[in-house]
């Protein structure tokens, strides 16, 4: 059960109420949107083979089929490229082809050295998924190319926004743990159980391990952080039977909002699931109450 009176409530039910209005409405940064470096490494790796392609937007329609396959054939390293135009990180691109008899096909667009037939069979993908159309279309293939490697990353922002999360506690821990003379590590393997076996964060006192710290944040709802919470309880009741050390879950995010049922069921099984405003408020009272006993 949550130790509110630690935290300096009253009751649970006062204590789950501060936990729901304290919640963060956001965490990100300005550096969630676009991680710009990695999008412009990405295009510096091909940047000779951009200016060769981008010779088709230069020249009449009709003649880019014959144009692109010389281009394959002198210049393979432009091959690779073609994904990315179609904003695919892999090169082996299989296509189902009902109209064939084959069916499906694997079309191959590593970096080697092609002969004709190759070369047409990469041509005829190019002008099917509409590569050679969209040179009608463009000027500038590298500006082409830094739309589409935005667009990409941001598949990554849901793994920015927990990192970004982490970060954040991570200087709040580091100032609590110095305050209190204590080590912080982080991803530590030291504190164990079967269901959870790397602690985000690890508080040592006097060189033994004694508070495993774990983070999160939820923007939206799910099965995930569903399971996590789950996995969390369990984590709890491991840590109680093994003793030695103990247990805090620092998890934020305007989906807590909608799954008042999961934090209520895990508020009665964990001791500390405090959010970021929380654990800036009451860190220094939870880590008094929890080192006194070691």
């Amino acid at each position: 059960m949550v130790r509110y009176d630690v935290l300096g409530f009253r009751s649970e039910k006062d204590y789950i109420d501060y936990f729901f209005k304290s919640l963060l409405k956001t965490n990100w940064t300005y550096d969630y949107f676009v991680e710009w470096k990695k999008v412009r490494q990405n295009l510096a790796n091909y940047v000779k083979e951009i200016s060769l392609l981008n010779a088709l937007s230069k020249i009449p329609a009709e003649k880019r089929k014959t144009e692109l396959k010389s281009i394959f054939i002198k210049y393979p390293e432009t091959i690779p490229v073609i994904p990315l135009i179609i904003a695919m990180r892999e090169h082996s691109i299989p296509i189902l082809d009902a109209g064939e008899k084959t069916f499906h096909k694997i079309f191959d667009f590593s970096r080697r050295r092609i002969g004709e037939t190759e070369a047409e069979n990469l041509v005829v993908f190019c002008e099917k998924v509409g590569v050679l159309a969209l040179f009608e279309d463009i000027n500038d293939l590298y500006a082409y190319l830094m739309g589409v490697e935005v667009g990409m990353d941001s598949n990554a922002r849901k793994n920015r926004s927990g990192e970004i999360f982490r970060q954040l506690l991570s200087l709040l821990l580091k100032k609590k743990a110095n305050e209190f003379n204590l080590q912080l590590r982080e991803e530590d393997t030291s504190i164990q159980t079967a269901r959870v076996k790397r602690a985000d964060f690890v508080i040592y006192s006097k060189g033994k391990p004694r508070i495993a710290i774990e983070c999160n944040f939820y923007n939206t709802t799910g099965s995930k952080p569903i399971e996590v919470a789950n996995a969390y309880v369990d984590f709890q009741r491991k840590i109680r039977e093994k003793g030695g050390c103990s247990f805090i879950w620092i998890t934020d995010g305007p989906a807590w909002e909608k799954m008042r049922a999961t934090v209520k069921q895990c508020f009665g099984e964990i001791d500390f699931p405090i959010n970021y405003t929380i654990a800036e408020e009451k860190l220094e009272a939870i880590l008094n109450e929890l080192l006194k006993q070691y």
